[in-house]
């Protein structure tokens, strides 16, 4: 079994390219569709991004490292976006799901940026979508008032933007 690297550490390439395809999904489902399917799929991608962020090929090698307060932060921010997925099958409160959508976001944003696991704007970026997404959180459990149509593709795109940057991350560009 090979060592993994930071060149071979899948956290980024599957993290990332998951990322990027729930984010085209969702895009996808906003501007096209409104079947409620393609919300699932991309709220259960989303999950699965964030567990593969968080542990890596060997649990250890993830955005966080061997950190494991910021590997508990990854997995409820998965579990928060497995409920909403959830949520359409099963009655469970939205408060839940919004809760882990807002702590595990941006606890999860402030352990990859501390760890400095990943490198340059990859260290940061996901800052963006936990506060975007914490404010779009606070209006699902109804503690804000309604947003603009405009802030779910805002959302889904400061997403994109993280895949993106996940998947370039610690690459040598030009």
């Amino acid at each position: 079994m090979a060592s993994v690297t930071a060149r071979t550490a899948n956290w980024r390439l599957f993290g990332g390219s998951a990322l990027v395809i729930a984010a085209v999904l969702w895009l996808i489902a906003l501007l096209v569709s409104s079947q409620p399917w393609m919300a699932i799929i991309v709220f259960l991608l989303l999950a699965a991004a964030f567990v593969i962020i968080a542990f890596g090929q060997t649990g250890g090698n993830g955005a966080v490292g061997k950190y494991v307060p910021g590997k508990v932060a990854l997995v409820v921010y998965a579990a928060g976006w497995a409920l909403l997925a959830l949520g359409s099958f099963v009655a469970i409160p939205t408060i839940l799901a919004g809760l882990a959508i807002i702590v595990g976001g941006l606890v999860s944003a402030w352990a990859i940026n501390s760890k400095s696991v990943a490198k340059g704007a990859a260290r940061w970026i996901l800052f963006v979508p936990a506060v975007i997404g914490a404010i779009w959180a606070l209006q699902l459990i109804g503690i804000a008032v309604a947003l603009p149509f405009f802030f779910t593709i805002l959302l889904a795109l400061a997403f994109a933007a993280a895949g993106v940057l996940y998947l370039l991350n610690d690459r040598k560009l030009g």
